[in-house]
């Protein structure tokens, strides 16, 4: 099934799901990788979001951060979904109902929970629709409103290091 043509195709998607850029007068520096590290953020999202996720990876790769996500960074033969994710700086979980009913979405984010246990290295939820039963074990999380006027400017926040500050 082409990703694309599965997504919710209400004439208001556009405007609902649209991620815009801050103003361009903020200088914005993608963090140093450090040993072992391949990506700044690895995307971990269900495919019937693909096209608000693939909006908000090219704005994050307009300011100059690696990202990874599985239909360009998988390699076939390896265990792409742990080392991808030991691979990042961050984990950003892009929290869908379709995210939450997907085995493979949620084992990302349970491999990014013990990462984030483990090496202390944050996780990003972003929540695309209000009122999202979020489950349990994602719940005491801090996310991000997608629907946040301010939504880029906050990813860029945790992610870019501001040369405003």
């Amino acid at each position: 099934m082409d990703p694309i043509n599965s997504l919710e195709t209400e004439d208001n998607f556009e405007e609902k799901c649209a991620v815009s850029l801050p103003p361009s007068s903020l200088p914005y520096v993608p963090p140093t990788l450090r040993e072992g590290e391949l990506y700044h953020v690895f995307i971990s999202y269900s495919s019937t979001d693909y096209r608000w996720t693939h909006s908000l990876i090219n704005q994050l790769e307009s300011y100059g951060l690696q990202v990874c996500y599985h239909e360009r960074d998988f390699v076939p033969g390896r265990t792409n979904m742990s080392e991808c994710i030991q691979e990042s700086q961050k984990v950003l979980l892009v929290l869908s109902p379709e995210f939450v009913r997907s085995r493979w979405c949620l084992l990302e984010a349970n491999m990014s929970l013990f990462r984030n246990c483990l090496e202390r290295k944050p996780m990003l939820p972003v929540l695309l629709e209000p009122g999202l039963a979020v489950p349990l074990h994602l719940c005491h999380l801090t996310y991000l409103d997608a629907r946040d006027p301010d939504f880029i400017s906050k990813v860029l926040k945790v992610t870019i290091v501001s040369l405003c500050l």
